[in-house]
């Protein structure tokens, strides 16, 4: 918050964090005109910090400056003209785009004491940082949380699921969710699955660098998920940069994309399946992949809320050496996902018989305590395949469920934490695993068709 002299100068001109404003010097006959933004921790007290057409942030000194209001922000222009006040503004969501902040970098700034960046901004702060949302009015903003992504897990997939519900049941015609990049995946496949019916736009979006950075990808990323939501799509997908540069973004299906870069824009990928869409952020354009028949938009949906995800699942990882002492413990759980190597498989069949024997006997303990066993593969692409080995047939054999399925490793987690929070009965669980969602489980893989082709 502004200094005691900086908010009577505000108060008196009526402005808000939000407003463009316009910065005036006689002396110097320079002039500035940028959108206000809150004061930035251990700035200077004199100074207050505009956003600039550009998209550069700049500390200003107001002594001997004459401010003047340009504009309101989009939420009081919106309140003006419906004479509401803001808090009932914030809770009208028909026929709006919505934004809803789950927090991550794209919600971060920089904090100038210790020089890194901290989750701090709401989704409203970061409409009003960039002036060209205003294209998508009404626009609107909720927010849930304020996590970086690495905390958020069941508990909040259950929270978000049930306010973006809610959101649609208000009557809203999209929803971009703002989130934290490095377990973006596990939300929009949860999401995927606790909003069934879903028949609009839900889309997530984050960004490799925070938004008040000049260099940041979170305005291109909002926009863009904002114009994929305009096409009047269904389901549930992620939007993010495609390339190094700014050319454009892909949309990619929320069961099939993956974080493959720990820092670069590009991180984001379609595994198995290409992207739905190709969306360029200067152009305005948004080009569908005609591969894809995308559920059909309905103005009238009926949204059941499944959103019970089991936080007893494990995620194993294979490994040479894997012990039996290990698996011992998987007891613990209700499900376990495997990450199995290559075709999906464990070290259980070589001259190592009595380890190995150990092994099998500890999975098949499991599997009659009730634990279920899931099957996925490490490889970025291609699926499970049990019957090719003599190792894979003694997994399928002792009841792991997988054979066949090209599901990602992530997905496959949450949608064992989906089908568990539905059912604790085994066969139930597997009928659900097993039932293709979304694409998450394809009879045909791309992979697959691209190397028939070659």
């Amino acid at each position: 918050m502004y200094g005691k002299k900086i908010l009577d100068i505000l108060k008196k001109k009526k402005i808000e964090i939000g407003d463009e404003i316009k910065i005036y010097y006689k002396d110097t006959k320079k002039e500035f005109r940028g959108i206000l933004l809150p004061k930035q921790l251990g700035s200077d007290p004199n100074c207050i910090v505009l956003k600039l057409s550009s998209g550069y942030n700049i500390g200003l000194d107001i002594s001997g400056a004459i401010i003047e209001k340009i504009s309101s922000s989009a939420v009081v222009r919106e309140v003006e003209k419906k004479g509401l006040k803001k808090e009932e503004l914030q809770q009208e969501y028909k026929n709006s785009f919505v934004l809803v902040g789950a927090g991550g970098t794209i919600s971060s700034k920089v904090d100038y004491l210790t020089g890194a960046v901290d989750s701090k901004l709401n989704p409203q702060e970061i409409v009003e940082l960039y002036p060209e949302l205003k294209r998508f009015e009404p626009l609107k903003a909720k927010n849930v949380f304020n996590l970086l992504s690495e905390n958020i897990s069941q508990p909040e997939w259950e929270e978000l699921a049930k306010e973006i519900k809610n959101i649609f049941d208000d009557g809203a015609n999209a929803v971009v969710v703002l989130h934290g990049t490095d377990t973006l995946c596990y939300t929009a496949a949860a999401l995927n699955y606790a909003l069934e019916g879903l028949a609009k736009p839900l889309i997530l979006c984050g960004s490799q660098r925070s938004s008040d950075r000049p260099s940041s990808d979170a305005r291109q990323n909002l926009f863009c998920s904002l114009l994929a939501a305009e096409k009047k799509i269904a389901g549930v997908y992620v939007c993010m940069h495609a390339t190094y540069s700014d050319d454009f973004n892909y949309l990619h299906l929320a069961t099939r994309v993956r974080k493959s870069h720990s820092s670069g824009r590009w991180a984001f990928r379609s595994i198995g399946l290409r992207p739905v869409a190709k969306i360029y952020f200067k152009e305005k354009q948004v080009e569908l992949n005609p591969e894809f028949v995308l559920p059909k938009f309905e103005e009238k949906q009926k949204i059941i809320l499944k959103n019970k995800f089991s936080q007893a699942v494990h995620l194993a990882w294979a490994y040479p050496g894997l012990k039996p002492e290990e698996i011992k413990h998987w007891a613990k759980y209700d499900g376990v996902v495997i990450a199995g190597t290559g075709l999906g498989h464990l070290p259980i069949y070589s001259h190592q018989q009595e380890l190995h024997k150990k092994v099998i006997s500890e999975l098949k303990e499991l599997i009659a305590s009730g634990v279920v066993l899931v099957m996925a593969s490490q490889t970025l692409e291609g699926r499970v395949m049990l019957q090719t080995y003599s190792t894979g047939r003694i997994l399928q054999d002792i009841g792991i469920i997988g054979n066949g399925c090209d599901w990602l490793v992530e997905t496959a987690f949450v949608k064992l934490c989906w089908a568990l929070g539905q059912s604790k009965d085994p066969k139930k669980v597997k009928e659900l695993m097993l039932k293709p969602i979304n694409y998450d489980i394809n009879p045909y893989s791309s992979l697959e068709a691209l190397e028939q082709e070659e």
